[in-house]
This record gives C-alpha cells, structure tokens and sequence, in this order.
C-alpha cells in the first residue's frame, strides 16, 4: 500500500505547461496486438513529460510502478492536438498523439516498437478497477 501512495504522490507532484488547464488525470490501460492486458493507471500530461502510474494485479495484490515519459519532440498541427515522441527511463520509445480539444475527455494513444500501446481506458479496464482498486480515482 505504501508503494500504492508514492506512485499517486510523484503523480500529484506534476508540473505544469502546455496542458495547465488540464488539472485532471487521464485514466490509461496498455494494450497490446489491441487486447487489454490487465494494466490500468493515470496519466498527467505535462510540457516537458508524461507522468504515468500504473497498476497491475498479480495474485490478488496490486503492483504499482511509476515512469516517466520525456517528450523528445512535440509537434501542432491542430490546436489542441500533439504529435508526439518521447522515451521512459527504461529506454522505451513511443510515438503517438494526445488530443486536448475537449479538456474534459482528453484522448491520448502513445505507441511502442514492441506494439505495447498505452490508450485511454476501456471498460475492461474500468471493471479491473471497480474490482481492485475501487478507491483510487484514475481520472477520465
């Protein structure tokens, strides 16, 4: 639990930047060949990052793990819609778009080589967290 509470206070501590109206999370799942893999977190999206913390069950216990997605290029076409490129502290690489035309269902789909792909909850994702963590607010 005590893991559970770091990973939500490194979320809390977020900056600010090009999303600094957006003061909620983005509840997230990963997905991988388009089937939800039983990891669900939140999202805040900053100008410099992606703050992500994710939960996963394993055994009956919640695992959380906390990363960080750097924003190696960010790029605008359309206001409000981001063209991304960033690396988590792992090494990973994803590319993708977040979309904050409407600030209060912000969409984001972020891409790995591997096919991993990081999205915006689905209702398998909401009943893992109805079943497991029924307290924690992941945001929209």
């Amino acid at each position: 639990m005590r893991k559970i509470f770091i990973c939500l206070f490194i979320c809390a501590m977020s900056s600010t930047g090009f999303t600094a109206s957006l003061w909620e999370s983005i509840a997230i799942e990963f997905r991988e060949s388009g089937k939800f893999t039983g990891i669900i977190g939140k999202a805040y999206v900053t100008e410099k990052a992606i703050e992500v913390v994710t939960f996963a069950e394993q055994n009956g216990q919640v695992i959380p793990f906390a990363f960080i997605e750097v924003l190696l290029r960010k790029e605008s076409k359309i206001d409000g819609v981001y063209s991304i490129k960033c690396r988590n502290q792992l090494g990973v690489v994803s590319t993708g778009t977040i979309d904050l035309r409407d600030r209060l269902n912000p969409k984001i789909t972020l891409t790995t080589d591997n096919g991993i792909t990081l999205t915006n909850i689905s209702d398998d994702g909401r009943k893992m967290q109805k079943e497991f963590l029924p307290r924690v607010d992941l945001g929209r």
